[in-house]
């Protein structure tokens, strides 16, 4: 199969984020109100990470990291709280339909960046609360490419380390080694360091993938 272009990951990005939207819609109230699978957020909170992420001006960002010693999760969790704080669901999911979806962050990270962070927090909120999707395969493939290639964005490329990383539903693998064997969709995840993903997965590679995630 062709490399996804920079075009390629744009729409897939614009597909996902359709997707991400339907989703949310359809979520009932005290839904947002629990937790996902990022430490520390509730739903609403991955929402407002989404929005602060798209309406980020770019040149406040030195002050922001300032303020949390410099540390861009601390900064990015307090102000992703604070996005989502003391508005209605209605209103967030008002500017998540409106925001301009390259804005912010998203205008200079690359577009397979953004896509696998809209990805992977869609899934944040669907396995936190128990309601998994299908994942289309040719967008779930380049997420799965991308991600170990990010250096060290999220971490994937040191878990991946001297593994091989095969998918169990779809044509994919990645690297060499000791086998770390799963579904599509828990690869990625684990990848991206959430643990409750490591139980769909399997292999003479799992420990030394889990020491890692």
């Amino acid at each position: 199969m062709t490399s996804p272009t920079k075009a390629d990951y744009r729409r897939m990005h614009d597909e996902e984020n359709a997707e991400f939207s339907s989703y949310l819609h359809s979520l009932k109230a005290d839904d947002w109100e629990r937790p996902s699978l990022c430490e520390g957020w509730r739903v609403r909170d991955v929402v407002g990470h989404i929005l602060y992420g798209n309406e980020l001006k770019l040149w406040t960002l030195p002050l922001r990291l300032a303020r949390y010693g410099f540390s861009s999760d601390k900064s990015g969790k307090a102000y992703s709280i604070a996005r989502a704080e003391g508005r209605s669901t209605d209103q967030l999911l008002h500017d998540f339909d409106t925001r301009e979806a390259w804005a912010g962050t998203c205008k200079v990270f690359p577009p397979k960046l953004v896509l696998v962070d809209r990805l992977v927090h869609h899934q944040d909120i669907r396995r936190a609360l128990g309601q998994p999707r299908v994942i289309p395969a040719v967008r779930l493939a380049a997420a799965l490419d991308a991600t170990p290639t990010l250096g060290s964005v999220f971490g994937a490329k040191a878990r991946t380390t001297g593994l091989r990383l095969q998918a169990s539903d779809l044509d994919w693998s990645w690297g060499g080694g000791a086998v770390v064997e799963g579904p599509g969709e828990a690869l990625l995840m684990a990848m991206l360091g959430r643990r409750a993903a490591l139980d769909d997965l399997s292999g003479d590679g799992l420990d030394a993938f889990a020491a890692r995630v």
